[in-house]
């Protein structure tokens, strides 16, 4: 493909690309970045497409992976500013005050029957997708949210 017909099939899926980006991007800012990303590397990569019409199949599957990509990035630098005005808590009040929660976690952890404690802990502890967890209990996933649904029932109830 030509770089003149490359730039005419770029500008024409632009709008769309965008449209694409608002709808998964929190705002518009954010969403005008990963479209200059998929954008960028569209123009990129457009030397290894081998054949003109499977641009927009092309150019899809690479907005997806730059999309994939750019969610890592932002899901690895999640940050949550604090106010200015935050109180000052005593070292060890606050400790006290978690040790106690811990204690009570686990005693009521170990109250749970052995498939929700371990839906709950592999979901909340080790971050496991509930279809990881669905694999490693022989469960289906519907079973999974089930068993944590009921398992944070029981722990709030105490």
């Amino acid at each position: 493909m030509n770089d003149n017909a490359l730039h005419n099939r770029i500008a024409e899926a632009s709008k769309t690309l965008f449209s694409y980006c608002m709808a998964r991007t929190p705002n518009r800012w954010e969403a005008e970045d990963l479209c200059q990303d998929i954008l960028c590397e569209l123009v990129k990569s457009s030397a290894r497409l081998r054949d003109e019409r499977a641009f927009y199949a092309f150019m899809w599957s690479l907005a997806g992976n730059v999309y994939k990509q750019w969610c890592r990035k932002r899901a690895g630098a999640r940050t949550c500013p604090l106010p200015e005005d935050v109180a000052e808590i005593p070292a060890a009040a606050a400790d006290d005050e978690s040790d106690e929660v811990l204690y009570l976690l686990r005693r009521e952890l170990s109250l749970l029957s052995e498939k929700f404690r371990r839906a709950t802990v592999l979901y909340y502890l080790e971050r496991k997708s509930c279809a990881e967890i669905a694999c490693s209990l022989g469960v289906s996933e519907s079973m999974v949210k089930y068993l944590l649904f009921k398992s944070r029932k029981k722990l709030k109830e105490g």
